[in-house]
């Protein structure tokens, strides 16, 4: 069943059936949160003019930079379950946006890695600003309990999905 939201398809899925009516709450409300995030997701990529995988690699190569540990393409590759071809091609696109650059391996010297612009994390703050701010402000308003609950709920929700993959 695919679902229209303001004239634009939603992602498809099939009608979930809940035990109870607190339990089709939940997953109406689940739908609605998935809805949003991917809505923002693309907004996000747009300002950012890249692709999703793009974008999840420059937030790779930020990661690792910020902890001092920089990817060689390789790794990097490995991180988002892509061939070497593809991350060389994923690569000179992020270089020739202004986004990362290849230089030596400060380690290995045989070898390359891929660092982000000096503007690269705030590029990525500004266009994720608007998923990660309210994210924050919510969970910071429940109690303890409440966020247990929450977490103890998307861990094993989590789980189930990456099983049933």
């Amino acid at each position: 069943m695919v679902q229209e939201n303001e004239g634009r398809a939603a992602r498809p899925h099939l009608p979930a059936r809940a035990r109870t009516a607190a339990g089709a709450e939940a997953i109406a409300g689940l739908e609605a949160l998935g809805e949003s995030v991917h809505e923002a997701d693309d907004a996000a990529l747009r300002k950012l003019d890249l692709r999703s995988t793009d974008a999840l690699a420059l937030l790779h190569v930020v990661q690792a930079a910020a902890a001092d540990r920089p990817l060689s393409p390789t790794a990097l590759a490995s991180r988002l379950g892509i061939t070497t071809a593809a991350v060389t091609k994923l690569v000179d696109r992020l270089s020739r946006a202004g986004r990362a650059e290849r230089r030596p391996n400060p380690r290995d010297r045989r070898g390359i890695v891929v660092i982000p612009s000096a503007d690269a994390a705030a590029d990525l703050e500004q266009a994720y600003g608007h998923i990660t701010s309210p994210l924050v402000q919510v969970v910071d308003e429940l109690s303890d309990a409440e966020a247990e609950v929450i977490a103890r709920f998307a861990n094993r929700l989590g789980l189930a999905i990456r099983l049933g993959l």
